[in-house]
């Protein structure tokens, strides 16, 4: 084994994955760490009876895209990918939200008469940002224009009569628009014209034939937790994949399960390698941080290599919300689940008449909430067997409802990490059975039907899956968190050999989180190849 690696990858999701097969592929000597037990990051499964629950993402778009990085890192394993949809279920109707712009023009005017000049011009609007912010993600930087920056709320109040109208095109559901239009137009573009695609594989499978390129041959048999694959060797230091990679280059390739990154060396101003929380160090050319923005530079690295604009504007960069999951395993004898028979994701919310609902919502700073306030708040409830029935077994469906809910609400019951207080597991559990009561409302039978259930909070998404304030989807979308509209690439950093991959390394997520967190290890790779020095300023979203 080199004592110096061509380069060390922090993290093995799908940006460092990326990454690393694309070094690999040139025949660069790559070590990767990983402190979970498998590769994938979040979006990878994880083994619950006989059932496998997602942690992160269910779908992707832009599956070319997808194909055509997998094809420049090495990986010739074909991509097929399925269409999934989604329907929203609130103000007492039934919209689709994920056919092309044509056809949601047409469904749209059916239910809204009188408003079909105004849909017909918001998607015509929709369709020139999207198109232009598509350019920007693959050229790095951006040149924002006015209309661009604009807020949707501001927007859709002209152009648009009905309320109910305003929050399906601002929200796409059933909330009050939130964002600029930049970011609204690259949601509808990604949901609707170009559509969420469900790979054959499973995004489980996504992530292991990236792995694969280094080395990773996976049990054929669900692992459970914390199982080693049958192609791995505890070697002290986490489990180990020592091999030659798959395009039979004899460089080292090493991925690293079990291994947590303490620390990123840094000398002489260079990115040196990195240290692990048992104390053993690994130096390299050069690293790529897979890690998130807040972790690498005010955990990572040595506060003193880090700008002090920098530093501090990391510290105050917002993210979006997290997540309360549910994951649930179901006997399909025993529920009617034909609410699912045009589409396997439903957006809904509880239907309260004529008015909007009310905007108070729950009290997120009182120490708990009523489950039932949360219930009426919007929920997204996916039957995620339907796309990917190997996730369960015969007769048997895996259904996911998810709620946006905020990091620091939870926050009170953890003393310290993987540490909780007195009340917690009762808590999430009273909200997540209110959760699944609301969804039995068009899911009858449902209750009867839970086999096994899973309840994740934003300190699940925090503490195993990595993320700060366990962000499900990186920099905050709120309107005036992202100056003018822009869409940045933050790859490069002011740290000579320090390259960033995963969906926050692009300041707007025109490509979706999957393709933009891809791209991002692609661009990390090619960087390096190119010996591309640091940059002057960061400009992460404020």
């Amino acid at each position: 084994m080199s004592d110096v690696y061509d380069a060390v990858v922090i993290g093995a999701g799908l940006g460092g994955l990326t990454a690393a097969a694309r070094l690999v592929k040139e025949g660069l000597s790559v070590l990767v760490l990983e402190s979970d037990p498998h590769p994938g990051g979040t979006a990878y499964s994880y083994p619950r009876k006989d059932f496998l629950f997602p942690m992160g993402p269910l779908g992707f778009s832009s599956p070319q895209l997808v194909r055509d990085i997998l094809a420049k890192a090495g990986v010739s394993t074909a991509l097929e990918t399925r269409r999934v949809h989604y329907e929203l279920w609130a103000f007492g109707m039934r919209v689709p939200i994920s056919l092309p712009f044509p056809e949601m023009i047409s469904s749209l005017s059916g239910l809204f008469p009188g408003e079909e000049a105004a849909i017909s011009r918001f998607f015509g609007h929709v369709s020139d940002i999207a198109h232009l912010q598509e350019r920007l993600a693959w050229e790095g930087h951006s040149r924002p224009r006015r209309k661009e920056g604009v807020d949707a709320a501001d927007y859709l109040g002209r152009l648009i009569k009905d309320w109910r109208l305003r929050r399906i095109l601002g929200s796409m559901g059933s909330r009050e628009p939130y964002s600029d239009m930049a970011l609204l137009a690259s949601m509808w573009n990604l949901i609707s014209e170009r559509g969420i695609h469900y790979p054959a594989m499973g995004m489980r499978g996504l992530c292991d034939i990236l792995a694969g390129a280094l080395g990773w041959l996976p049990c054929p048999q669900r692992l459970e937790e914390n199982h080693a694959p049958v192609s791995t060797a505890d070697r002290g230091h986490g489990t180990v994949v020592e091999t030659v990679s798959a395009h039979g280059n004899t460089a080292p390739c090493s991925l690293r399960l079990n291994a947590r990154v303490a620390g990123i060396m840094v000398e002489g101003g260079k990115a040196a390698g990195v240290v692990l929380d048992n104390g053993d160090r690994f130096w390299a050319k050069a690293v790529v941080s897979n890690a998130d923005f807040k972790t690498t530079f005010l955990h990572l690295l040595p506060r003193e290599t880090v700008p002090d604009k920098l530093f501090e504007d990391i510290a105050a960069a917002r993210q979006t919300l997290s997540n309360l999951q549910v994951c649930l395993g179901l006997d399909m004898s025993r529920a009617d689940l034909s609410a699912y028979r045009g589409a396997s994701r439903i957006i809904y919310r509880r239907h309260t008449g004529d008015s909007p609902p009310s905007g108070a919502g729950p009290d997120w700073d009182a120490p708990t909430i009523d489950p039932s306030t949360l219930a009426g708040e919007e929920i997204e409830a996916t039957l995620l067997s339907a796309d990917d029935p190997a996730l369960a077994p015969v007769g048997h469906a895996v259904m996911v409802i998810r709620t946006a809910v905020p990091h620091r609400h939870f926050a009170r019951f953890r003393p310290q990490r993987a540490r909780r207080s007195r009340g917690y597991f009762r808590y999430k559990l009273s909200l997540a059975q209110a959760l699944v009561e609301e969804v039995a409302g068009f899911v009858p039978g449902l209750n009867e039907a839970v086999v096994y259930m899973d309840v994740a909070t934003p300190l699940t998404f925090e503490e195993r899956g990595g993320r700060s304030d366990g962000a499900v989807a990186g920099w905050s979308w709120e309107r005036g968190e992202r100056e003018g509209g822009e869409a940045l690439e933050l790859i490069r950093t002011p740290i000579a050999g320090l390259y960033m991959a995963g969906y926050q390394a692009f300041s707007m997520l025109a490509l979706g989180g999957v393709p933009s967190a891809m791209l991002s290890g692609l661009k990390a790779a090619e960087y390096l190849l190119a010996g591309a020095g640091p940059v002057e300023e960061m400009r992460v979203p404020k």
